[in-house]
């Protein structure tokens, strides 16, 4: 069993929490003499303020009357410290007792000793509450251990003693201790799905517009009607898996841009609708990007890896914006025919920049191959077909890209340069 501290440790300075001046001043004379100093704030509502300026290294609760024990422990709430703790008080009940102990009590004493033992009391308190921190800390680092071991085997494949083996190897690499880099690793996952979900609500307010269209123009309608429930399904599933991700305020204005869209999804769209529809997906879409760069500003060092998280993330969405605005350019008067071509440009200089990043392993330029592979066929079939039936092809084709964007972006979310970045 440790021991407590030896003696050079034992609070040197003291806050005491006592109702009656008569009884503590000679207390406070006592300590003195021992070289300690204590501090007593006149009045409750300068408690907090008198603590945090005089930064006591222990605390004294000292009720001569048993009337004033219930008000002390008030005061103690009030002052929601993390200091050692002594309450002396004499005839308390058990549940003010078990109270003081939820409020961080270490030492409950029966009647107030001579300053010396006070002070080997408030040494034991002391060591108590510095036992238990490290115990906590043991807990906590072994809880964040496992769960970054458990993320390592699903995304890696890795076995519970290869994972555990890759985390240490981090841990020396980084000079920290191994809880602190388990502790880093869970966070960046969260924040790698988390903007992964968020480029996932950005593709879907195009998808979904883009599916109402292809409904509208007759094409595959049965199947596009089952692709766009499918894709409102998955849009409330990802707020609620965000809700576990990010705060509530950011979540505030994507809930209300989704309820704008998802109000004009019923039904076969006529022109009206349709135009309407276009203006709240990309309403949403803005509303999502925002979300998007708020995560990825807030990743610190893993800011680089989660960027190609995000970028990989924004060619989904470009694969349905293409085909929505193909589309809409034959349903809709007036309808820009450039928009088209400017789609085409952005997504070629993303794929480009994915295909030259150093994020890469075997599995990810395999799908970058097939990826870029299908947006060369896609780019054939416009080269070759023009009119509606070019808006078909496109639209069909969308889909397989998404397809492979889908796992794409979903590889660089797991990889290890955004795990452990």
């Amino acid at each position: 069993m440790k021991t407590p501290p030896d003696e050079a440790d034992l609070p040197c300075h003291l806050l005491l929490l006592c109702p009656a001046e008569a009884a503590w001043a000679p207390l406070a004379d006592a300590l003195a003499a021992l070289g300690c100093t204590v501090g007593h704030p006149a009045e409750r509502n300068n408690l907090v303020h008198h603590a945090l300026e005089s930064s006591p290294q222990a605390l004294l609760l000292w009720a001569p009357e048993i009337a004033a024990v219930e008000p002390l422990l008030d005061q103690l709430a009030h002052l929601k410290t993390t200091l050692p703790s002594v309450c002396v008080a004499a005839g308390a009940s058990m549940a003010q007792r078990q109270r003081a102990l939820s409020l961080g009590v270490q030492v409950w004493l029966e009647q107030m000793p001579a300053a010396a033992d006070l002070l080997l009391q408030l040494r034991w308190a002391a060591w108590q509450l510095q036992a238990k921190t490290t115990l906590q800390t043991q807990l906590d680092e072994r809880k964040w251990t496992d769960r970054a071991k458990g993320l390592l085997m699903a995304a890696q494949a890795l076995d519970e003693a290869g994972a555990y083996q890759l985390l240490r190897a981090a841990a020396m690499q980084t000079h920290l201790r191994l809880g602190e880099v388990a502790r880093s690793l869970v966070e960046a996952a969260q924040q790698a799905e988390a903007l992964n979900l968020a480029g996932q609500q950005r593709m879907l307010s195009q998808r979904l517009v883009k599916l109402l269209a292809q409904r509208a123009a007759g094409i595959e309608v049965r199947r596009a009607k089952v692709l766009q429930d499918e894709s409102r399904a998955r849009v409330d599933a990802n707020l609620a898996r965000l809700r576990h991700l990010v705060t509530a305020e950011q979540l505030v204005p994507l809930d209300a841009g989704w309820l704008r869209l998802r109000d004009l999804l019923v039904g076969k769209a006529d022109a009206g609708v349709l135009q309407r529809a276009d203006a709240a997906a990309d309403a949403l879409l803005q509303l999502s990007e925002d979300l998007a760069a708020q995560i990825e500003n807030s990743s610190g060092g893993a800011g680089k890896p989660l960027r190609l998280v995000n970028l990989c993330g924004r060619q989904r969405m470009l694969s349905q914006r293409l085909a929505k605005d193909a589309l809409l350019a034959d349903l809709l008067a007036g309808r820009e025919p450039a928009l088209i071509a400017a789609g085409l440009e952005q997504f070629e200089s993303g794929l480009k920049e994915l295909e030259a990043a150093p994020l890469t392993n075997a599995e990810i330029q395999q799908s970058l191959a097939a990826v870029r592979e299908e947006w060369r066929r896609l780019l054939r079939s416009l080269r070759d077909v023009q009119g509606p039936e070019a808006a078909a092809g496109l639209a069909r084709s969308s889909e397989l890209l998404l397809t492979h964007l889908d796992g794409l972006t979903g590889q660089y979310q797991q990889s290890l340069q955004v795990l452990l970045g």
